[in-house]
C-alpha cells in the first residue's frame, strides 16, 4: 500500500480525540493495598505466582527493594527444576504466596499453588467465583480484587503489581503518582502520540523491527514488559512490530552486530538516564591501552563511561544514516518508574490504535491457552 503522509495524520488526530483507555482513569485504592500488605509485615521470603502481566511490572519495580533480593521468587513458571529449588530454598522460613490471576482460570497459577499447600497466601484476582476465587474461599485464603476492565499488562497501576510492591516496603505512592503523571501527559500532550507516528511511518516503508537499548539496571527491569507490551498490543492482523529489548551497553555485545550490520529493516529508541555520575575512574598502573597509558586516560566519571556507551552507538547510526529516537529519564525514583512504566503503556496503546487493531485483546495467545487445556485434559 503506498504511503500517504495525509492519511497518517489524520489518523494521528482521529487517536488524538479518543476517550482515555480504562487503565488511564483507574486510582488503586493505596490505603486498602497498604493494609493488606501490612498483614505480610516480617516474612522471610515472598512467593508471587502469575504470569505476562501480573508480573512483568514486578519485575522491573523489585530494583527499588534491593534487600528483597533473593527473597522475592517470581513464579511465572511450571519449570520442575525451578520450583523444587524455591522450595527447598523457603523450607523453614516464613513465606506468604501472592496468587495473581485477573481471569482466576490461569491453569499455571493453579499448577503452582498446588505445590506451596499449607503456606499462608493471598489471591489477587478480578473475579471471585472463578475457580482461583472458589480455591481462596474454600481453603479460607484472602483475596484482594482488581478491576476486570484494566488488561494484566495495563495493571501496573492495580494491586497487581502495588500490593507486592508495598509489601517489600516500596514507596507504592509515589510510584501511582508517577504512573497517573505520566497517563495524563500521554492524553494531553502530543509527543507520545507523535512519537508512535513515527515509529508507525517507518513500519509502512518496511522497518518492522524495533531496537530498545535501555542503557540502565533499574529501567531493563522492565525489558519483558516493555516486549509484552509492543508484541501483545499491536502484532494483530499480521501488522506491528518486533522488539529487541536489552540491556546497555551488554548488548553491544551481541545486538549491535545485527542491528548496524545486518538486514535494513530496524529502528532504535535508546532509553537513558541523566542519574548520578558515580565514582571517578582513575588507575596507577603502567599499562598501555593502544599509545595511551591507562593512567592518562582516567579522571572521568562512570556516568561519562556510560554515555561514551551509547553516545558512540548512535554516532555510527547518524553515520549510516539509521532511524533512531531516544528516552531520557530523569532519575531512578520510585516516582520516575512509574513514568516510565506510564509512558510505555500510552506507546503500546497509541501504536495499537494507529494500526486498527483492538488494544486488549491477545487471540492468539488465548489459542494457544485453550490448546494447552486440551493437552491437559487429554484432548
Amino acid at each position: 500500500m503506498p504511503l500517504d503522509i495525509d492519511m497518517i495524520a489524520e489518523a494521528l488526530d482521529s487517536v488524538y480525540r479518543r476517550e482515555p483507555p480504562p487503565f488511564s482513569t483507574y486510582v488503586a485504592p493505596l490505603v486498602d493495598i497498604e493494609a493488606a500488605a501490612s498483614l505480610m509485615d516480617g516474612i522471610d521470603d515472598l512467593l508471587v505466582i502469575g504470569n505476562g502481566g501480573s508480573v512483568t511490572s514486578l519485575k522491573g519495580l523489585r530494583w527499588l527493594a534491593p534487600e528483597w533480593e533473593g527473597r522475592l521468587h517470581i513464579l511465572d513458571t511450571v519449570d520442575p527444576s525451578h520450583l523444587k529449588r524455591v522450595k527447598e530454598r523457603i523450607e523453614g522460613r516464613s513465606a506468604h504466596v501472592l496468587a495473581v490471576s485477573k481471569s482466576g482460570r490461569n491453569m499455571n497459577v493453579l499448577e503452582n499453588l498446588s505445590l506451596f499447600k499449607g503456606v499462608p497466601t493471598t489471591v489477587v484476582t478480578a473475579r471471585r467465583r472463578s475457580p482461583l476465587g472458589a480455591m481462596a474461599k474454600g481453603r479460607g485464603w484472602d483475596i484482594v480484587e482488581i478491576p476486570d476492565d484494566v488488561g494484566g499488562r495495563f495493571s501496573a497501576g492495580t494491586a497487581s503489581a502495588l500490593l507486592p510492591a508495598s509489601v517489600m516496603g516500596i514507596d507504592v505512592r509515589s510510584v501511582s503518582s508517577g504512573l497517573l503523571e505520566a497517563y495524563e501527559k500521554g492524553m494531553k500532550d502530543r509527543d507520545v502520540l507523535d512519537l508512535c507516528g513515527a515509529m508507525y511511518l517507518k513500519e509502512r516503508i518496511g522497518m518492522r523491527t524495533l531496537f530498545i537499548p535501555v542503557y540502565s539496571r533499574a529501567y531493563s527491569g522492565f525489558n519483558d514488559l516493555v516486549t509484552q507490551l509492543m508484541h501483545e498490543t499491536l502484532c494483530k492482523d499480521r501488522k506491528g512490530l518486533t522488539a529487541l529489548c536489552y540491556e546497555g551497553p551488554e548488548v553491544q555485545h551481541h545486538t549491535n552486530q545485527r542491528v548496524l550490520d545486518g538486514p535494513e529493516d530496524v529502528m532504535s529508541l535508546f532509553v537513558t538516564v541523566k542519574g548520578s555520575e558515580g565514582p571517578l575512574i582513575t588507575w596507577d598502573d603502567d599499562v598501555m591501552i593502544g599509545d595511551r597509558g591507562l593512567d592518562e586516560i582516567g579522571g572521568y566519571s562512570l556516568g561519562s563511561a556510560m554515555r561514551c556507551e551509547y553516545e558512540g552507538v548512535m554516532g555510527h547510526m547518524k553515520e549510516l544514516r539509521m532511524p533512531f529516537a531516544r528516552i531520557e529519564m530523569e532519575e531512578e525514583s520510585p516516582k520516575a518508574l512509574g513514568n516510565y512504566i506510564g509512558l510505555w503503556h500510552y506507546i503500546a496503546y497509541y501504536s495499537a490504535l494507529l494500526r486498527n487493531v483492538n488494544p486488549f485483546d491477545q487471540p492468539a495467545v488465548e489459542k494457544a491457552k485453550e490448546i494447552g487445556m486440551g493437552l491437559r485434559l487429554g484432548g
